[in-house]
């Protein structure tokens, strides 16, 4: 299950990868938070489990509006439910004609490829502008002062986006860079999110190459789902 959700302790991985990059333990908190891709690929029983095992109290939701309502997390009720989402649905296109399933979407749009190709976002652009514009960045510092505020009250978090690798690896970069983590370790970090992506990133692809017969559309996909450590170096860079 946590190679489906793109789940890991961000203290643990933070750690980890210090570890391989011969620095000193960073002071980032193991077991207060969790990255995490959409919940809402769990059963009822199967979320309150997951709450149960890693005593999580709040779950923080990066989507926007329109993806939260569409597969709404089944969370138990003691668990706290924020939304901070980082992005307005506009800004990447998503709307409740569309939806924001990325599958479902090629779906109903097999038979243009060039709609399909025209829809996939300039991910190097969308990082920069989420730690750049000015609602994105607010939203962003208020998920990193939400996480931090919990974490200083013992309250385990999980914090998510759909696949949990772009809106939850900025807020993870951010959340590092708080406390003075070095940016390798947060690229090691980020980078992870490969070893959990790429057997079912295989399987999109397999599928959009049945679905379109357009190779080049395959190829695009592939580079979207998967993690490029180009992109959280933009980041990074923008946040200066």
């Amino acid at each position: 299950m946590k190679r489906e959700l793109n789940l890991r302790d961000l203290g643990a991985s933070c750690a980890s990868a210090s570890t391989r990059n011969n620095e000193a333990s960073p002071s980032v908190p193991r077991g207060l938070f969790l990255r995490s891709g959409k919940l809402s690929i769990l059963s009822e029983d199967e979320c309150r489990k997951l709450c149960q095992r890693y005593h999580i109290g709040c779950v923080i939701d990066l989507r926007t509006p329109v993806e939260a309502a569409e597969y709404p997390d089944p969370l138990p009720s003691h668990v706290q439910y924020l939304q901070i989402p980082l992005l307005r649905d506009a800004a990447v296109g998503i709307t409740h004609e569309t939806g924001s399933d990325p599958m479902t979407i090629i779906r109903n749009l097999r038979r243009h490829p060039e709609k399909l190709m025209a829809m996939i976002p300039d991910f190097k652009t969308l990082y920069s502008n989420i730690v750049t514009d000015a609602y994105s960045r607010s939203q962003l510092d208020k998920a990193v002062a939400t996480l931090r505020s919990n974490a200083a009250q013992g309250i385990c978090t999980l914090y998510h986006c759909t696949a949990g690798k772009d809106r939850t690896g900025i807020v993870s970069m951010a959340l590092l860079k708080s406390y003075g983590v070095s940016n390798e370790t947060i690229i090691r970090d980020y980078m992870r999110t490969n070893r959990n992506a790429f057997w079912p990133t295989l399987k999109k692809c397999l599928a959009i190459g049945l679905l379109t017969r357009n190779w080049r559309l395959v190829k695009v996909a592939y580079t979207s789902f998967m993690a490029q450590r180009e992109l959280i170096e933009t980041a990074i860079e923008r946040m200066r």
